[in-house]
């Protein structure tokens, strides 16, 4: 008697101009999971691979599939060992290997590297004992843009510089991928704040909060605005509701390819201008400036500091959310074509076994 495949579940995604990696949520540990082209499935145009399948057992990053080529629209074999399927269980995730990297730039966020092998754009990286800007160390940072073998762009970083952060250019170190915990509450390490009637805070990858939700700081000495920390045992600051917390109420957001921040309802005008510490001060062991969940919120209505949503509402979007899953990575050598609408089906083996054919 044959024992079926257990249908996890089916996904349909449409990629940019430039595919880019995406991660694909799953419910349980997949055994099988395909993914083909519809767009330019059966036509003339050269794509490969335009159907890719994993197996478990096959190595992570690997891949197996059929190309198709430009005149006659034959299929073809292909395989592959990077950038292909990844599966991540997001409350263990796999670690990475320490890349060297050879300079920095500070303003335009270029890091300067012989290897970006196993990289794709959105991808986390730390970087690790920057030379001449230990302030850049020990953050994780989102890969805007990757050269090959020669440059990865932290894009976030460049987008901070510009609203008014101020970094060094380093030279030698270390980069590392990195696969970040789902830990709720979870901290975002904070790039920069304006000074301004409604202060805008700048992180170094996509957040996940929603306007509504309450947020605190913790902003060491070294980076001046410390009176935006601890909010949360200050109390009633908040117009919207005087909420009595005294939290940030989060008025808007931005995740972009480029920039990720959010909005407060907070007026730091008068507040110590936010800077980053040297790279001196960080020598001798400096802690990052964070923001992190404070608690849900009245939604407020388009980005107002004093109007709430109407008809009213209470944030169940917030972070608090425990998002942790299982996750297929699908990386830029089967994510698909430009532009081409993608189908992904994965599923789960009622058995699975090893055997010998001896």
């Amino acid at each position: 008697m044959s024992l079926p495949f257990s249908f996890i579940g089916k996904w349909n995604y449409t990629n940019p101009a430039t595919p880019v990696a995406v991660n694909i949520p799953m419910t349980d540990r997949p055994d099988w999971v395909i993914i083909k082209d519809l767009t330019n499935w059966g036509d003339t145009t050269a794509v490969s691979p335009i159907q890719a399948e994993w197996f478990s057992g096959m190595a992570q990053g690997s891949f197996i599939g059929l190309a198709q080529t430009v005149t006659t629209d034959a299929l073809t074999s292909v395989a592959g060992t990077a950038n292909g399927f990844t599966f991540i269980d997001q409350s263990h995730p796999p670690t990475f290997p320490k890349v060297a990297i050879t300079a920095i730039n500070g303003t335009t966020g270029v890091v300067a590297t012989a290897s970006t092998a196993g990289l794709s754009i959105g991808d986390y990286v730390r970087l690790i004992n920057v030379t001449g800007a230990l302030e850049l160390s020990n953050t994780l940072y989102a890969i805007t843009a990757i050269t090959t073998n020669t440059s990865i762009t932290l894009g976030m970083l460049a987008t901070a510089v510009t609203a008014g952060l101020v970094v060094a250019n380093g030279t030698t170190g270390f980069y590392q991928k990195v696969y970040p915990g789902f830990m709720y509450p979870k901290l975002s390490p904070v790039l920069y704040i304006t000074q301004a009637t409604q202060a805008v805070v700048y992180f170094a990858r996509p957040h996940d909060y929603t306007p509504g939700e309450l947020v605190d700081f913790q902003i060491p000495t070294p980076y001046g605005m410390i009176q935006l920390s601890n909010l949360t045992k200050k109390g009633g600051h908040s117009a919207l509701g005087n909420d009595p917390s005294g939290a940030a109420r989060v008025l808007s957001v931005v995740n972009t390819a480029l920039v990720s921040s959010i909005t407060i309802d907070v007026d730091t005008t008068g507040f110590t201008a936010f800077v980053y510490p040297t790279s001196a001060l960080f020598a001798g062991g400096a802690s990052p400036a964070v923001c992190f969940p404070a608690g849900s919120g009245i939604v407020p209505l388009n980005g107002s500091p004093t109007l709430p949503q109407s008809p009213p509402g209470t944030n169940l979007l917030d972070a608090f959310d425990n998002h942790a899953q299982y996750v297929m990575n699908l990386g830029t050598s089967v994510v698909g074509a430009a532009n081409a609408n993608m189908v992904v089906m994965a599923f789960k083996a009622d058995f699975n076994n090893a055997i010998t054919n001896a």
